[in-house]
């Protein structure tokens, strides 16, 4: 009797060690399966294109977008799981755990992608989010995510932005302001109260509106707040630029996608007084490409911005009619007018010759072949009805590689 129960004993001892082998595989998988932890970690700082939690604007831009996501989710085993962790990372907790009935093994295999997914619920969340580390405790089919997370921002942080965004957008926005007022009145704002941080420190939103300061990302958080505040559809891009990563806006506006860059609309060494640049004001995919790059799918931004206007300004109401104008002068894309554009040496010797029979003092227009600008301005003088001095400036426009040019002109 004594031999039986030891025996059972000792297959006791063995059965239970090897239930407890298999416990620590599922607490370990690193161990156990190399290719496909269940613990993974990501210890790179949120740059853009850095951290894979970062990658957010692929498939959050549009309402509709997201809608559709959450829809696809829904179906899905994971909906409840990937809400569950969109909570807790827009909580803002240090940690915090989530649970999940059902194949262990697919779900470490889906689990990149399903952090991706509840980071898309918010970009500003997922843009803030410097770093994060996840574990998998598995128990049969019964899982418990475990998320360490550290923010660039605190919750309290958070409320002082919207604090100072609330009151910002109550000084510059007005009831009767439409969508297109609005984009102008944030984007002027912020390019006019921040400055670029040359020193590569400041890159959230809170240190944007308290220090003055703050990296793309840091213009990309704000200019997020206020428009998503201000009633528009807006997500956080991310690509690359000649000197790296960099980020910025896209807005919707009447179903249409543009771009916006408040910080290289907001140069380095500018003159605080110098004029309010739009040069990535609203910009087409096509316009942007000239100097930004991205690899992940946007929202398609093929509509130019000048010929919305220009489609506002001959088919719109009066008010829409009266709007467009004032904003194609106010963006400088009055331009791109075919009666302020000057395309080549012969029109630019009639334009010449026709402000100096009419006595005018000056002029302004557009060039379009500017590489040999200088000479074929001074032909255009030299083949004038009358003999008279001239003084010309120009600066490339923003919208092409054209000219602005202005002419004073001086008569004897």
């Amino acid at each position: 009797m004594r031999n039986v129960t030891t025996r059972l004993l000792v297959l006791g001892i063995i059965v239970l060690a090897a239930y407890s082998l298999e416990l620590k595989l599922d607490l370990f998988p690193a161990i156990a399966d190399t290719d496909e932890p269940v613990a993974a970690v990501s210890e790179e700082p949120v740059k853009v294109n850095k951290l894979e939690a970062a990658e957010v604007g692929a498939d959050a831009a549009d309402s509709a977008a997201k809608a559709q996501s959450a829809a696809a989710a829904e179906e899905g085993p994971y909906h409840e799981l990937e809400l569950e962790l969109a909570a807790g990372f827009q909580s803002r907790a240090e940690r915090f755990s989530v649970s999940y009935s059902g194949n262990r093994k697919q779900l470490s295999d889906n689990m990149t992608e399903i952090i991706r997914a509840a980071l898309r619920h918010d970009d500003y969340s997922a843009y803030i989010l410097e770093s994060y580390l996840y574990t998998i405790r598995s128990w049969g089919n019964k899982s418990t995510i475990a998320v360490e997370a550290k923010f660039r921002e605190t919750e309290e942080q958070t409320s002082i932005v919207d604090r100072k965004v609330d009151e910002t957008l109550a000084e510059i926005v007005t009831p009767d302001m439409s969508d297109h007022e609005k984009v102008k009145a944030i984007h002027d704002w912020v390019v006019t109260h921040v400055e670029y941080d040359q020193s590569l420190s400041y890159y959230t939103a809170y240190e944007a509106v308290t220090l003055g300061k703050a990296v793309c990302q840091g213009y990309s958080l704000l200019g997020y707040r206020m428009l998503e505040k201000a009633g528009l559809d807006v997500l956080i891009a991310e690509g690359s630029v000649n000197t790296g990563e960099h980020a910025w806006n896209m807005v919707k506006l009447d179903g249409v996608w543009y771009h916006l860059d408040m910080t290289w609309d907001d140069p380095v060494g500018a003159d605080a007084d110098a004029p309010i640049r739009y040069a990535y004001y609203l910009q087409t995919d096509e316009e942007l490409r000239r100097d930004h790059k991205w690899t992940r799918v946007y929202p398609a931004a093929d509509i130019a911005y000048a010929d919305t206007l220009r489609t506002m300004e001959q088919g719109g109401t009066g008010q829409e009619t009266r709007l467009a104008s004032k904003l194609k002068l106010a963006l400088g894309l009055h331009w791109l007018e075919e009666e302020n554009t000057v395309r080549g040496k012969e029109a630019l010797k009639q334009t010449v010759a026709a402000a100096i029979r009419e006595g005018a003092n000056s002029l302004q227009f557009r060039y379009v072949e500017t590489a040999s600008f200088p000479e074929a301005l001074k032909e255009a003088f030299g083949a004038a009805p009358v003999a008279v001095g001239y003084r010309a400036s120009y600066e490339p426009y923003a919208g092409d590689e054209s000219l602005i040019v202005s002419i004073q002109l001086e008569y004897p």
